[in-house]
C-alpha cells in the first residue's frame, strides 16, 4: 500500500495564489454606468402643399350602332330589282329604294277590292233612296199598326236593318282596300335615312317569304361607345357629361354619356356605360376599339405623395417638434410614381418620403435630405 505525504512547501504555493488571485479581482478597474440615450432615426422628408385634383379615368370601348335595323320581308314575293348600293358595306341615302318584289299580283289585288268598295258604296247609295221611298210609304200606313211591337214593325218597314248592312259592307270594303294599298306599298322598301349595309341576303329572282330576314342596316351618322368601368368610376358620372375619345389616329373628339347601365356584369362585377358621338365626317367606324378620358368630379384639399411614402396604407409625418408621427393615407387617386391623398396634415408637418425599419409613434427625427 502506496502511502502519500504532505509537505509543507506545497501548502505554501497554494496560498500565495490563492492569495494573488483575491487581490487582483479586488483592485480591478470597474466600468461607470451611463445614462441610456433616446434613438434618433434619420429620414428623408418633402414640404407638400394642399391643392385641388380633378382625377380622371382610362377606359376603352367599342364602337356600334346607334340605331340599326334588320330588314324583314312582309310580303312574299320574287324579288325583281336590288339597288346596286345595297351590299355589304354599300351606302344607302334617304329615299333611295333597297328592293322591290314584283308588284302585279299585289295591284290586281288592290283593283279588286276597290272595285268591291265602289260596288259597297253603290249599294249604300241605292239603300239610301230605298229609305226615303220606305219612309213615304210608313207615313201612310203607321195609323194601322198595332200597340203591340211597334217598334219592330216600324224598323223593318223603314229598311232600318237593311241600311246597317249596307253601311258596315262599306266599311270592311274600305278596310279591305286599305289594306291591299299597304301591301301594294310593301312591295317597295325605301330607305328613310342614310344607312350603311352591314349585311345582305337577298339577291334579284329570289324568292321571298313573310318575314323572312333580308339583310341588316346601320345608321353612321350618331354612333355609341360601349364601355365597362368599375361601379365606383361610373357612379360619379352623369348622364349628358361631356367625355373625350380618342381613335387610332389619336385625333380628340367629344361624346356625351348616354346611358349608365343599373346591372353589373356577372363574372367581371364591372358596370357598363354608353357614349354618344356624333360621326358626320365618318372619324369611326363600327367595331373599332376607342381610348375614352373619363373626367371624374374635382377634389379638394389633397395632398400628392411619393407611392414610396404610403406602406400598408400608412405614411409618416415629421412634425413641428421633429417627432415622427403615423397617417392613414386615403388614396383616391395614383400611378407608378405618385398617390393623391386626402389631407390629413398641417402646414407644419412634413411627409416621409419612403417606408424606414424600425420606425415607431413619437420616434425623434432626423433630417438628412429634403425641407430643413
Amino acid at each position: 500500500m502506496q502511502n502519500f505525504t504532505f509537505k509543507p512547501i506545497t501548502a505554501l504555493i497554494a496560498l500565495v495564489t490563492l492569495f494573488s488571485s483575491v487581490a487582483i479581482l479586488a483592485t480591478s478597474p470597474t466600468q461607470e454606468l451611463s445614462a441610456q440615450v433616446e434613438k434618433v432615426l434619420s429620414v428623408s422628408v418633402i414640404k407638400v402643399t394642399p391643392q385641388d385634383f380633378t382625377p380622371s379615368y382610362q377606359a376603352f370601348g367599342k364602337v356600334e350602332p346607334l340605331l340599326s335595323l334588320s330588314l324583314v320581308s312582309q310580303i312574299e314575293g320574287e324579288i325583281n330589282y336590288i339597288n346596286p348600293v345595297f351590299i355589304e358595306g354599300g351606302q344607302l341615302i334617304q329615299g333611295d329604294i333597297i328592293y322591290q318584289v314584283d308588284d302585279r299580283d299585289y295591284q290586281h289585288k288592290l283593283n279588286q277590292r276597290q272595285s268591291e268598295l265602289k260596288i259597297a258604296q253603290a249599294n249604300l247609295q241605292l239603300e239610301i233612296g230605298e229609305q226615303k221611298v220606305a219612309e213615304k210609304e210608313y207615313q201612310q200606313v203607321q195609323k194601322e199598326f198595332s200597340e203591340d211591337n211597334l217598334f219592330l214593325q216600324k224598323s223593318l218597314m223603314l229598311r232600318k236593318p237593311q241600311l246597317e248592312i249596307a253601311k258596315a259592307n262599306v266599311t270592311i270594303a274600305k278596310s279591305n282596300a286599305q289594306l291591299a294599298m299597304r301591301e301594294l306599298n310593301r312591295c317597295k322598301v325605301i330607305s328613310d335615312a342614310n344607312y350603311t349595309v352591314l349585311s345582305k341576303a337577298i339577291y334579284q329572282g329570289s324568292f321571298v317569304n313573310k318575314g323572312d330576314s333580308l339583310g341588316e342596316l346601320a345608321q353612321l351618322s350618331n354612333l355609341r361607345v360601349s364601355l365597362a368601368v368599375p361601379s365606383n368610376i361610373a357612379s360619379q358620372l352623369s348622364l349628358n357629361q361631356s367625355v373625350s375619345i380618342s381613335a387610332k389616329s389619336n385625333e380628340s373628339h367629344q361624346a356625351l354619356v348616354s346611358q349608365l347601365s343599373s346591372n353589373l356584369h356577372e363574372n367581371s362585377q364591372l358596370q357598363q356605360v354608353y357614349l354618344s358621338i356624333k360621326n358626320q365626317k365618318r372619324s369611326f367606324i363600327l367595331g373599332e376599339f376607342i381610348t375614352v378620358n373619363l373626367t371624374l368630379p374635382p377634389k379638394k384639399n389633397t395632398l400628392k405623395i411619393p407611392l414610396s411614402a404610403i406602406d400598408d396604407g400608412i405614411f409618416w409625418i415629421v412634425d413641428k417638434n421633429n417627432k415622427l408621427s403615423a397617417r392613414t393615407a386615403k388614396t383616391i387617386w395614383q400611378n407608378e410614381r405618385h398617390a393623391i391623398i386626402s389631407n390629413t396634415i398641417s402646414k407644419d408637418e412634413l411627409v416621409v418620403t419612403s417606408a424606414v425599419a424600425g420606425i415607431q409613434e413619437g420616434m425623434p427625427a432626423s433630417i438628412v435630405t429634403g425641407v430643413l
